[in-house]
């Protein structure tokens, strides 16, 4: 569940859900592509989830992003 995400995966979480593209997430969080990247993996990982779009989903269901 959420409760199991760092602040910066929520972060991230957030930033993806919003339609921001990695390139976009990396220099707003000054951070590199990869590490975007990686943490996307972990979200998917944690979350039990198969795609963006289903981190998308689970970030409005959370209330992470308004609908």
């Amino acid at each position: 569940t959420e409760r199991e995400l760092t602040p910066r995966q929520r972060e991230v979480l957030r930033l993806l859900a919003e339609g921001k593209r990695m390139k976009e997430i990396a220099s707003e969080l000054d951070i590199s592509v990869r590490t975007v990247e990686n943490h996307k993996a972990q979200l998917l990982q944690v979350l039990s989830l198969g795609s963006t779009a289903d981190l998308v989903r689970f970030a409005i269901k959370q209330h992470i992003v308004p609908e």
